[in-house]
């Protein structure tokens, strides 16, 4: 039988127009093979591709780059919980709940395209020297610049600089990121100017085929609670200065919990025939 599911080109954690990430939603009215996903995702070449299936009153959810599965994507979680009310899957006076190899997400509309994600907060412990320098000078950072550093259980570097003309002045080695034992590196500075965001952050993630990442909202699952530790503060703006741009509001809470905000915009809408994917399995 033909399957027709939807699917959607969503921009996450936007920042104006032509920001945040762009992102492809696949709904599904049931769970595809991981080939299929996998090959898909390549075919589309977005950096990053969900795929959202009901299950009982949850949303399970998948993630994969052109190149990988990811075990989660704040970004594409975004993406997904906007696009499900957004099909009327969910009225948006109700709560979601999706479901990732991650653990949970609580998603809630808010207005004017808002979606808040709650979460748990992701554990971090401190990087010695050695491995601070080392990633400092891999994404360029001049030597005696950086503040301090942090490694998330994902194995991804955040490094904190002074301001963000640093953050502007980046170049990362992408070749020997690709050699280096880390899933990724991040640099953030705090802003200094008054009315702008609290903290500034670029990240590189070569690895997932992101040389850099157009907004990061799973970065901010650490970096938040440290950044709000910091500044004795519960709420925090962040801006990516990346290309695109993007912008996350986090709430920190007690016992772990972070929430994230943000809105997203939904760029297009088409239909996909699934009975065409046959065949064995290439991976």
């Amino acid at each position: 039988m033909t399957q027709i599911q939807k699917v959607l080109l969503a921009d996450a954690l936007v920042d104006g127009p032509f920001s945040g990430a762009p992102t492809t939603v696949v709904y599904l009215g049931e769970p595809l093979e991981r080939f299929k996903m996998a090959s898909l995702a390549a075919e589309f070449g977005t950096l990053e591709t969900v795929y959202v299936y009901p299950h009982a009153r949850s949303f399970l959810l998948r993630f994969f780059t052109p190149l990988t599965e990811l075990k989660v994507s704040i970004n594409s979680s975004h993406a997904a919980a906007f696009v499900v009310y957004e099909l009327g899957l969910r009225p948006p006076s109700e709560p979601l709940s999706l479901l990732t190899q991650d653990g949970e997400i609580t998603a809630r509309y808010e207005s004017q395209g808002g979606i808040s994600m709650e979460m748990d907060a992701d554990s971090h412990v401190p990087l010695d020297a050695a491995r601070l320098d080392a990633c400092a000078a891999l994404i360029g950072i001049p030597a005696g610049q950086t503040v301090w550093g942090l490694r998330t259980s994902g194995n991804l570097a955040v490094l904190a600089v002074e301001d963000r003309e640093i953050l502007k002045r980046l170049n990362p080695d992408i070749p020997e990121l690709l050699k280096f034992d880390l899933n990724g590196i991040a640099a953030t500075a705090l802003s200094r100017q008054p009315g702008d965001c609290d903290y500034f952050l670029r990240s590189f993630r070569p690895r997932q085929g992101q040389t850099e990442e157009h907004v990061s909202g799973s970065i901010n699952r650490s970096l938040a609670p440290r950044w709000a530790s910091i500044l004795r503060k519960a709420t925090l703006s962040a801006r990516q200065l990346s290309r695109r741009g993007g912008l996350v509001t986090a709430e920190v809470g007690d016992g772990g919990r972070i929430t994230l905000k943000g809105r997203a915009r939904i760029i297009l809408r088409s239909d996909i025939c699934l009975e065409s994917l046959t065949g064995a399995s290439p991976f």
